[in-house]
This record gives C-alpha cells, sequence and structure tokens, in this order.
C-alpha cells in the first residue's frame, strides 16, 4: 500500500470514528449524561467506620420539584429506606453514618418528582433505574493494595 494510499485510509477512518461518536453524542438515548435531570458521581473508594457524602445534582428548578428522596439500605437491612432530603442550588447531599447504618456494602439510588414526571439516578442506557452497588473498604488494605500497585 502506498504513502499516499495509508494516509487516505486514516483520514477515512478517523472521520469514520468522529461521526459514530457525533452520533452517539446526538442520540436521545436516556442512559447519555447530557439527557438525564439528575446526575451522580459515585465516590470511590468508600471506606469502612468513615461517613461519606453522596451527592446529587439537578438542572430542576427548587420550585418545580415536590419530592427529593434518597433509597438507601445496606447489606445488612431488607428494605430500603426513604430519606427526604432539602437541596441547596441544585445540590442534594446525604451524609452516610456508618455507626447509624452499619453494613458491608451499600445500596442508593436517588428520584426526585415534579408535577410533571419522576427523574431519578442513576439511569442505563434503557432509562431504567438501577442501585448503585458500593463494597465499604478497609482503609488499611486499601492503601497498601495501591501502594503494590504503584511499585
Amino acid at each position: 500500500m502506498s504513502k499516499q494510499n495509508k494516509i487516505l485510509l486514516i483520514l477515512f477512518l478517523s472521520c469514520t470514528i468522529y461521526s459514530q461518536i457525533e452520533k452517539q453524542v446526538r442520540d436521545d438515548n436516556p442512559g447519555l449524561f447530557k439527557n438525564q435531570r439528575v446526575y451522580h458521581s459515585s465516590p470511590t473508594p468508600l471506606f469502612k467506620e468513615r461517613s461519606h457524602n453522596l451527592d446529587f445534582i439537578t438542572s430542576i428548578p427548587k420550585d418545580s420539584i415536590l419530592s427529593s428522596t434518597l433509597f438507601f439500605k445496606t447489606n445488612t437491612m431488607e428494605h430500603y429506606q426513604e430519606f427526604q432530603l432539602n437541596g441547596t442550588q441544585g445540590l442534594y447531599r446525604f451524609i452516610y453514618d456508618p455507626k447509624k447504618l452499619p453494613g458491608t456494602h451499600i445500596q442508593y439510588y436517588f428520584i426526585i418528582t415534579t408535577h410533571t414526571g419522576a427523574y431519578g439516578a442513576p439511569i442505563n442506557d434503557l432509562g431504567e433505574l438501577i442501585p448503585i452497588n458500593k463494597l465499604l473498604v478497609n482503609p488499611v488494605e486499601y492503601f497498601k493494595q495501591q501502594a503494590r500497585l504503584n511499585k
């Protein structure tokens, strides 16, 4: 293959990949970040015996929100507990305290209801609500492992 053909092939492949990415970003898929109304990034790692903030952000105006609820449980609970949250400038925060809600794993999801519908996080590519599952890790073991990996 000549040098000119290689360059044309590289340009063609670059354009093809770019157009596929562009299509995905413009897609109406509810799992894509731009189409969600509630945003959450799970803290990583979550350490045992330490408090953690579980934050959710929304672009929905506060006067349009009827309720904002965190559904939360640990592996020691049979059912989810509901926690009503008050937001400040679109930020809703739940402080997980392992002394009050002990366990080795946590699961949670967030729902906002408005006059026109309900919005939740996190959702998958089909727009279905999927609870976050997190293991609470021992901080000493975590940092030992990180040190071994960084050698």
